[in-house]
């Protein structure tokens, strides 16, 4: 699944798309693919060719220029997005409380094996025709 796992740094590249159940291309593809539907169809493709030039400026800023010599990061993401979606920090003071004293949780002793109230009571059912 794509969902499974962080994405945390790595790009799109390994992502695989299967177009009209059997057309493979890799990810980065796909906005060529869209821009030769929407030429194909007769659409506007000026929406297309924005988006692709949008994306480029954006990989190159985020991915290329920060790793040259004296790049730095241009695009950063604002701090109330940051405070939205970040995880909160730890806490190197916490201290977990021990499993006896955690509150919830049931007591659900042995149990029964399935079907042996069942077996159970068809042999006083039994017992009881005798």
């Amino acid at each position: 699944m794509l969902e499974e796992g962080s994405f945390r740094g790595r790009t799109a590249d390994f992502v695989f798309m299967f177009m009209f159940g059997g057309a493979i291309m890799t990810a980065p593809y796909l906005p060529w693919v869209l821009f030769g539907f929407s030429l194909m169809l007769g659409n506007s493709v000026m929406v297309d060719l924005i988006g692709i030039a949008v994306g480029h400026v954006y990989y190159f800023l985020e991915d290329v220029f920060p790793e040259q010599p004296g790049g730095f990061r241009i695009l950063r993401t604002p701090g109330i997005l940051k405070a939205i979606f970040d995880a909160p920090p730890e806490d190197p003071n916490y201290q977990p409380l021990p499993e006896e004293d955690r509150p919830g949780g049931f007591n659900w002793g042995e149990g029964q094996q399935v079907g042996a109230a069942a077996a159970a009571a068809d042999a006083a059912a039994a017992e009881q025709e005798d």
